[in-house]
């Protein structure tokens, strides 16, 4: 039948595109998350500018520099530090959506590719971007503790806050996302409509 032909052929296609997809996000994930750093580097200046010196591309990931430096384990005030206290950020944890996104929206025959992919990334990126300021937040408490948590006259979201916002934008949104995007723009393709035809075929029989 021919849903059976589309769906067949999405998924040979998936499999074969996720390979290069991922391939490439790997060699270029510091650049691909670089629109993100630059958006959160700002918003981190302007929020918490006691605290956050910058945040930049570091290699495939970024480096998250403070204006704190350490004594024993502890953090203490860059002036009377020996060097600058900074925390490793892995960009990848949350723009593997990238690649998953790419796999699925070139594998679904339909009559617009290019600009409709465009679209889904920039409905991805601030997501993206969302998701690193959590992964920076997550590192700044856990990394500076009260020195953080406590900002005079600057509101700090509560540890549990911190934690739970971590927790989505790392195991749920970089999943959901493209998945849902994804459906979104291909609700109207030939694929789709066999899927839901053959759901309300089963759904008759039963």
């Amino acid at each position: 039948m021919p849903e059976r032909h589309h769906l067949r052929q999405f998924l040979i296609l998936v499999f074969v595109l996720l390979l290069p997809c991922f391939a490439l996000w790997q060699v270029f994930a510091g650049l691909l998350a670089a629109p993100a750093i630059g958006f959160v580097n700002s918003l981190l200046g302007h929020w918490l500018p006691g605290v956050v010196d910058t945040l930049y591309v570091d290699g495939k990931g970024a480096l998250l520099m403070t204006n704190y430096g350490e004594q024993g384990g502890r953090p203490i005030a860059l002036a009377q530090a020996e060097y600058q206290l900074g925390f490793s950020i892995e960009t990848r944890i949350v723009s593997y959506c990238l690649p998953f996104y790419t796999a699925l929206h070139f594998a679904t025959p339909r009559t617009d590719y290019f600009n409709s992919w465009v679209l889904g990334l920039l409905l991805l990126y601030p997501l993206i971007a969302f998701g690193l300021l959590a992964i920076c937040l997550k590192e700044l408490m856990v990394g500076l503790g009260s020195a953080f948590l406590h900002q005079p006259d600057v509101w700090v979201p509560d540890a549990n806050l911190i934690a739970l916002i971590y927790q989505i934008n790392v195991l749920i949104v970089p999943v959901v996302a493209p998945a849902a995007i994804w459906l979104w723009q291909s609700r109207r393709t030939p694929l789709m409509h066999g899927l839901m035809t053959r759901l309300e075929a089963r759904g008759d029989t039963g």
